[in-house]
């Protein structure tokens, strides 16, 4: 669900400052669970030695203990971790987690110094709060965006790429006389509706759930016009169909082997993979689409304090040094992510790509901020699927799911 101006400025309001823990001195010891935002272990591992000993040098009776786990199962851990009352003193936690672990009493709303609140863009707010209350500290976000192969596109004759359902619709039947796919589309149960379906839904100008989130909303005149869409692409061969059952990923993926021109939703990390394969000269960022609006994914990452562990005054002094601008600058310059922070500006304009990307995060939703967000993806993907396959209409997709969907959230009691 989209968080509206009055409820971010809600959770600003209610954001204290910590200024008595800034200025007394603290001692204690800080556990904190992050996960592989930098790819590399020895780059990221190096990046939190730095906070930590310039934390120290303010904070010298406070030890941190930096924990880098693995994606794979993380929910399950953190959540056996909460059980058995050995939750770390920091987690990070992105948008779609944090209605989960708040309805299992996992986590505490947080507070932060006033003028840091203000001086988180809307977007990092919207992704870091729920039900008013603020539940993470933004650390980075990101934007996807379509990126494409130029060369390929010349070749077809296109110029100017296409910023709209209708023209890319128009493009497709020049790229397939060249034998290229216009698209590659993962409609595997394995890829997040968040960088396939979902932007396509809310640039129709629908939405996934209902405003009081008691029900779906995605079975609807947007929602039919956003799978139809989709089911046209793959129908009219223009998009590959080896990406509908599988996940192909690197050098296996349809753009990579160049049988497909473009995507619709990519990151920084798929900008620097296909700059590797083929140059930097051969690799095209283009707009988010416009359809009734122009609207991408981009995720907020934070920091969240887990139950009781908001009475840890070290804690909460090396989360406010974290998120200080000139620490998020390095973290964000070092992952290729965008900083949350209004002060911090642009990061990347040394960078013709990440700083194009980096310009779509006001335009970025994080997302469903729901306790069943990822169930309902789980729900509604392969109906999805089986729209493209041809065994059921999209009508008969979307309504499928529309009644799982609800069911799920009935029983859920929300």
């Amino acid at each position: 669900m989209k968080t509206t101006l009055a409820l971010l400025m809600g959770a600003t309001m209610l954001a204290a400052p910590l200024s008595a823990n800034a200025q007394e001195a603290v001692s204690g010891r800080v556990d904190l669970w992050v996960y592989p935002v930098i790819n590399d272990t020895a780059t990221h591992q190096g990046f939190w030695d730095g906070v930590i000993e310039r934390f120290n040098a303010e904070n010298p009776d406070v030890e941190v203990r930096v924990d880098i786990q693995p994606w794979a199962g993380r929910n399950e851990k953190f959540t056996a971790a909460v059980s058995a009352g050995r939750a770390p003193d920091l987690v990070y936690l992105i948008p779609d987690q944090i209605p989960q672990f708040v309805r299992l009493g996992a986590l505490e709303a947080i507070t932060l110094p006033e003028d840091v609140v203000a001086d988180y863009l809307p977007g990092a707010l919207q992704g870091a709060t729920y039900e008013g209350a603020l539940y993470t500290a933004p650390v980075l976000m990101s934007a996807v965006a379509p990126i494409y192969n130029k060369v390929q596109f010349a070749e077809a004759g296109i110029e100017t790429f296409p910023r709209t359902w209708d023209e890319l619709k128009a493009a497709a039947p020049a790229l397939k006389e060249d034998g290229v796919y216009l698209l590659q589309y993962g409609a595997s149960l394995e890829e997040t509706l968040n960088q396939t379906y979902y932007p396509l839904l809310w640039q129709a100008g629908g939405q996934v759930f209902a405003e009081d989130g008691k029900s779906v909303a995605f079975n609807s005149p947007e929602g039919l016009k956003a799978l139809q869409f989709v089911v046209d692409m793959f129908k009219e061969g223009y998009a590959d169909p080896s990406t509908v059952s599988a996940t192909l990923r690197g050098t296996d993926a349809p753009m990579a082997q160049k049988r497909a021109a473009m995507q619709l939703s990519g990151g920084s990390d798929v900008v620097k993979e296909l700059q590797e394969l083929w140059g930097p000269e051969e690799v095209g960022v283009g707009d988010p689409m416009t359809e009734a609006e122009q609207i991408t994914y981009g995720t907020v990452g934070g920091f969240a304090m887990p139950v009781n562990n908001n009475d840890n005054a070290a804690a909460q002094a090396f989360l406010e040094f974290l998120i200080q601008p000139e620490n998020l600058a390095e973290f964000n310059t070092i992952s290729g992510f965008f900083g949350p922070r209004a002060s911090m500006g642009a990061i990347h304009s040394d960078d013709p790509f990440l700083s194009q990307l980096e310009s779509y995060v006001a335009i970025a939703t994080p997302g469903e901020i729901h306790p069943l967000a990822r169930q309902v993806i789980s729900v509604l993907a392969p109906e999805i699927q089986g729209a493209i396959l041809g065994s059921k209409t999209p009508e008969q997709a979307l309504a499928d799911a529309e009644r799982t969907a609800n069911d799920l959230i009935a029983r859920e009691g929300l």
